[in-house]
């Protein structure tokens, strides 16, 4: 796929429909651009959303334990003690 388009004064550019829907690009997202080892090709890596972040961000922390939130008493023992051992 091959499409043309061009930069305006602001320095924007429209990715082509074709190509935004090949990438899996949606509207707002923030896409990383960067030069290829030759110098003379921008490529552009789409990234992720923040849908799919969320869905490894999930299936990463459902290896571990669920544990319960520190209530708040733990919560001050737990900074006491550790202030009292950064003052030593």
């Amino acid at each position: 796929m091959r499409y043309e388009s061009t930069i305006t004064s602001k320095g924007t550019i429209t990715i082509a429909a074709p190509l935004r829907k090949a990438l899996g690009l949606k509207a707002g997202q923030k896409v990383n651009l960067s030069l290829d080892k030759g110098g003379n090709r921008v490529v552009i890596d789409a990234g992720i959303t923040i849908e799919q972040f969320e869905a490894i961000r999930e299936k990463m922390l459902s290896q571990y334990p669920k544990r319960k939130p520190l209530t708040g008493k733990a919560l001050k023992e737990a900074s006491a003690k550790a202030w009292a051992s950064y003052e030593k």
